[in-house]
């Protein structure tokens, strides 16, 4: 296929600035939120977290097996992409403006109809863009979109709390409920520009055949999917701890305000989309898993460095952050990528295409990564002592366990990603060789 006309990235990426909107919070900011100002137990937060996204995960796969199983007028992920959209907008509205006083219950009701919706915009939109093209550079340039419009709803996301501030003086909960309406008002739009400007292709499955829990099954006993979403699983884990912990690691261990740890993640993320287009460009000269290879070193340096950023230094600690930030995007959309190589050698090998189960499962692979961090830390830090609301005044043994939690695993994770991506066997050659002889059948 030919290159994909920049109208159509733009509007295949579109609903990213949302769904990246909705991510991160849920990382970073809701957490804290629902402990500090919602006034729930740090452990039961963690708790319910966790447990939301443990019951979200098996949901993906069953949705990639309805998605290849679609067959509507309006195409296989349109329909979805909708539906989705609707489920997702009234589960912000319920998470973003819950109230203090809110039950562990409420909260869990209002986390679980978010992650639905979440999960089928998701599955859908990443199926939708495996399919876009067979070439494969042009599968980097349409997920190193996919990355950049992330990156860009991120940022603007992360300007959402201190500006409010600025202007409104608005505390923490005027952030968390700006950033509702923003998410609501941005993905409605964005999906309808997505449904009515992408094109779709139709299913490479032989005749008559629809997927079943058995191909479900199967799906895991192939050694290279299991091996990409093993990768990816390593991959969300190690930021994800890093990202679950980073607000009380800047204000307990290095005496940050609330506000400057905040605009910390910005020039984290602003590195992460600059640097975005160089790992296309490495991915091109060399291959997507050696520049997956590559990031995670870099990573790996950069993160154990943030021991080194000091106190009451803002300027020094953005540049420290924004190195940590260089090699961020670069695993999320090559291993999307090369799951999409990967889809078209099982398809050519079966006859059959599994593209939506494969994407819903590294969608649940990802979610699980994301539900971890919060899942595992938060209970620890309860254990250990850790007061969010007392910052720098938390015991010196509290501090030192929240550093090194912030620092360790995450860098021994991201290790062993590395050792897992080495040598995989689906460069440009094989992924040429695999599209021509699939064009050729149709």
């Amino acid at each position: 296929m030919s290159r994909l006309p920049l109208g159509r990235l733009f509007a295949f990426s579109a609903p990213c600035l949302p769904l990246a909107a909705v991510g991160l919070p849920v990382v970073v900011h809701l957490p804290p939120y629902y402990a500090g100002n919602l006034g729930l137990d740090i452990g039961v937060v963690g708790l319910i977290f966790f447990i939301v996204r443990v019951i979200d995960v098996p949901l993906d796969p069953v949705l990639g097996l309805l998605i290849d199983r679609s067959k509507f007028r309006l195409g296989r992920f349109r329909p979805w992409m909708a539906g989705g959209a609707l489920l997702l907008v009234a589960g912000v509205l319920a998470v973003f403006f819950a109230q203090p006083g809110i039950s562990a219950l409420a909260a869990f009701a209002g986390l679980m109809l978010m992650y639905i919706g979440y999960s089928v915009v998701l599955v859908s939109h990443m199926a939708w863009g495996a399919v876009l093209s067979d070439d494969y550079h042009e599968r980097s340039r349409i997920f190193g979109w996919w990355m950049a419009f992330n990156m860009v709803g991120m940022l603007v996301i992360l300007g959402v709390p201190p500006f409010t501030a600025a202007l409104f003086d608005a505390d923490r909960a005027g952030g968390i409920h700006a950033m509702g309406w923003l998410i609501a008002a941005a993905l409605v739009p964005t999906v309808l520009l997505n449904i009515t400007m992408v094109p779709e292709r139709a299913s490479r499955s032989g005749q008559g055949h629809a997927h079943g829990w058995r191909e479900m099954a199967d799906a895991f006993r192939l050694p290279l999917l299991r091996r990409i979403l093993l990768v990816d699983l390593l991959a969300s884990i190690a930021p994800g701890i890093a990202g679950a912990l980073l607000l009380f690691f800047f204000e307990a261990a290095r005496g940050y305000t609330p506000a400057e740890a905040s605009l910390l993640l910005i020039p984290y993320f602003v590195a992460g989309l600059a640097a975005a287009p160089l790992w296309m460009r490495l991915a091109r000269r060399t291959s997507k898993h050696h520049a997956v290879l590559w990031a995670i070193g870099i990573y790996m340096v950069c993160q154990s460095g943030t021991l080194l950023i000091p106190r009451d230094n803002l300027p020094l600690a953005s540049l420290g952050m924004a190195l940590a930030g260089l090699p961020y995007v670069a695993p999320a959309f090559l291993l999307r990528a090369m799951l999409a190589d990967f889809s078209d050698a099982e398809t050519l090998r079966t006859g059959n295409e599994q593209t939506g189960l494969f994407y819903a499962l590294l969608t649940a692979v990802q979610k699980f990564g994301y539900a971890i961090p919060v899942g595992l830390t938060y209970p620890l830090l309860g254990l250990i002592g850790f007061e969010p609301a007392l910052g720098t005044e938390n015991s010196p043994e509290a501090v030192a366990a929240l550093t090194f939690l912030f620092v360790v695993p995450p860098v021994t994770l991201a290790g062993l990603g590395g050792l897992l991506v080495r040598r995989w066997p689906i460069g440009a050659d094989t992924q040429a060789r695999n599209a021509e002889a699939l064009a050729a059948r149709a």
